[in-house]
């Protein structure tokens, strides 16, 4: 009959152990910002001098059509308002940089692009109904009324301190991505986690060897659904992060886990970031020379029948290259290549038909038990 005090003192207790855990991540997590405006001449020069930055592989893979953007700029001429834009300050004003990037767009990098396009003459106006008058029209066509109305109409911007943490500007740069094309999770990072080894990974992934196991045309990648979400690039940090930081980081789930690698990777000098690299394609380009453009496909045994679920399978990728990368080194490739081979290939009929094996690449594949198991197991097999 006592229960009920005990009880209550033991939740008063948590919510003042809860109170202070909550205290030190508001700290930890609070975003000081700023509200600035500037009129369209001066976001247009921060641009060309690249004072702020828009990445061109960025916006390659999501980009506006030409009447989408078309229908900004009347929207800007007849002073509709618009989205205010998110910005990151990277450098603090008073720091001297090399490549004069101080800022990044978070959100608004379409609008700034469609702005910055047009204003510059690489974009003609089409679509539009409320001016229609002004279809076909360059910048340079637009009478000088007009082309000051868009020099000193002015947006509103948000910029974000310098001191923010880089998986905090992550966050932020997920929450704010509410438009009508959701951001993945790479295209963030390729934002978010800037840096040489990021560089390298969008380079690795336009590799014709790579593209072909992953099952992108190479005479039309840019079709490819992996390709414009980039997945791609996001499946090359799979392999860096498993391989190099560990399966056993996966601790607050797996999006955040390849962040966080990316964000360190980032830091290693170059002479290791072109080691790993090197690693990464001569195991790649070993898979697709022994086993074929669908050594990641998944199987099942159907009543003693080997049946192909997917050319092409991410989870089965964790386990055939990791397993591959961590139990044999890089220069043995060559020189056991029959050997491993055969036991690559033979991995489809036995280890598919191993419970185990299958239910860690089903299901929720990202879990970290999961990513453990079937690298675990594939490299014990090769081992064997």
């Amino acid at each position: 009959m006592f229960s009920g005090p005990v009880i209550r003192k033991t939740k008063v207790t948590n919510l003042k152990f809860s109170l202070d855990t909550i205290q030190q991540k508001a700290r930890e997590r609070t975003v000081k910002t700023q509200n600035v405006e500037y009129d369209l001449e001066t976001l247009i020069k921060r641009i060309d001098q690249k004072t702020i930055k828009l990445d061109p592989d960025y916006q390659r893979r999501h980009r506006w059509s030409s009447e989408t953007s078309s229908r900004l700029i009347e929207s800007l001429i007849l002073n509709i308002p618009i989205p205010i834009i998110f910005i990151s300050q990277d450098v603090d004003v008073d720091e001297e940089t090399t490549n004069g990037a101080r800022y990044t767009v978070i959100d608004g990098q379409q609008r700034l692009t469609a702005i910055f396009e047009f204003m510059k003459n690489k974009l003609s106006l089409e679509g539009l109904e409320a001016l229609s008058e002004l279809n076909g029209a360059y910048y340079k066509d637009l009478p000088p009324f007009l082309t000051r109305r868009l020099e000193e109409r002015t947006i509103k911007c948000l910029r974000i301190d310098s001191t923010v943490d880089a998986q905090v500007k992550f966050d932020i740069f997920e929450r704010l991505n509410t438009g009508s094309i959701k951001l993945e999770s790479q295209e963030l990072r390729n934002v978010t986690a800037r840096g040489p080894f990021n560089d390298v990974l969008k380079d690795l992934a336009k590799k014709s060897y790579f593209r072909r196991l992953i099952q992108v045309d190479e005479k039309s990648p840019d079709e490819s659904t992996k390709v414009k979400k980039m997945e791609d690039v996001e499946l090359v940090l799979r392999f860096f992060a498993l391989r190099y930081e560990g399966h056993e980081k996966i601790k607050k789930g797996f999006k955040e886990f390849l962040t966080v690698s990316q964000n360190e990777l980032n830091k290693l000098d170059d002479a290791e970031i072109e080691s790993r690299a090197r690693h990464f394609e001569g195991y790649m380009e070993f898979l697709l020379e022994v086993m074929g453009p669908q050594a990641f496909s998944k199987w099942r045994n159907d009543s003693g029948t080997m049946k192909k679920m997917s050319n092409f399978n991410a989870a089965v990728y964790d386990a055939v290259a990791i397993g591959l990368a961590s139990t044999v080194p890089l220069a043995e490739l060559q020189a056991r290549k029959v050997e491993l081979a055969n036991k690559l290939n033979e991995a489809r009929s036995i280890l598919f038909s191993q419970p185990l094996f299958f239910d860690a690449i089903s299901g929720s594949v990202n879990d970290s038990a999961k990513v453990s198991k079937r690298i675990s197991m594939f490299a014990e097999y090769l081992a064997s």
